[in-house]
């Protein structure tokens, strides 16, 4: 990861979240751009027929890139070390999120992760569940989303949940982790939720298989294999959560896993009021050669 773009609509959390993306950056010589989309009202299905003045429209892009430079130079002071510090890049278009995001990936080759709070009700208010869940279902390349009590902390845990439908795909996914928990010196864990549904007879062997492959394949000691039984993959996530002491959640969305059934239930609600650490998540859904 060597260009973060972070979203922000300029409330409080949004400001810790790019506090968590800059500290972030730094620790894994990358550099960030902070990126607002401007919602004019006159582009709002709801809006009707009324009409937007364009001088207002005008006015409320200059007022995001007042509050995107106030945001760069408000990160830049929090600094006060001498090592090196990340470049810190603004952008601001009107449009809708999942759109100006969008356009901004297929312009500028250069991003490798989008970072964005769980939940917001600053300047332009769309940090919001449903934003969140359409980022991940449109997105090419990784997610991570900072919960509102997400401390700006090292990694020292990073778990990673698998179903182990697709272990090739995982070995994949695995091996893009490898340098962020390097950064970290992070040890990695692969957590199998195991149910009734997706219990087989070959379980054993196929986790064997796999941890050997990784071991020998992707060169990093601090990997760790865990298994959770529970009687639904929700309560296994839940359980694997309160239980283990997690610094980071990562997990692939697939069309038919247990990601996508966990989106439509509860995720942005626990993400946004009980969870204290983030999630990065990998697409598989769009093509992985482009995830970094």
């Amino acid at each position: 990861m060597k260009n973060l773009l972070v979203l922000t609509d300029f409330s409080s959390h949004a400001k810790h979240v790019a506090e968590y993306a800059y500290s972030l950056a730094k620790k894994i010589d990358a550099n960030i751009i902070l990126c607002n989309a401007v919602i004019v009202p006159a582009e709002v299905p709801q809006a009707g027929l009324v009409v937007w003045p364009m001088e207002e429209s005008n006015v409320l892009e200059e007022e995001s890139k007042s509050e995107l430079e106030k945001l760069k130079e408000h990160i830049k002071k929090i600094d006060h070390s001498h090592d090196k510090k990340p470049q810190i890049g603004i952008v601001n278009q009107s449009g809708y999120l999942q759109d100006v995001v969008e356009g901004l990936v297929a312009a500028d080759q250069l991003i490798d992760c989008v970072v964005m709070g769980t939940h917001g009700d600053g300047f332009g208010g769309f940090l919001l569940g449903n934003h969140t869940r359409n980022m991940i279902e449109s997105l090419s390349l990784p997610l991570l989303l900072i919960p509102s009590k997400t401390r700006i902390a090292p990694f020292k845990n990073i778990y990673f949940a698998s179903d182990l439908s697709d272990t090739h795909e995982d070995g994949a996914f695995l091996r893009k982790l490898i340098p962020l928990a390097r950064a970290f010196k992070a040890e990695i864990f692969i957590a199998h939720i195991s149910t009734p549904k997706n219990l087989t007879s070959n379980i054993s062997e196929k986790t064997k298989d796999m941890m050997l492959a990784f071991s020998s394949d992707l060169g990093y000691p601090g990997i760790h294999f865990i298994r959770i039984n529970e009687e639904n993959t929700t309560n296994g996530l839940e359980k694997l959560m309160a239980s283990s002491a997690m610094d980071l959640l990562v997990m692939v969305h697939r069309k038919k896993n247990f990601l996508n059934r966990w989106l439509n239930g509860s995720v942005t609600e626990k993400l946004a009021k009980d969870l204290n650490f983030p999630m990065l998540i990998f697409s598989a859904v769009k093509d992985a050669d482009h995830i970094a």
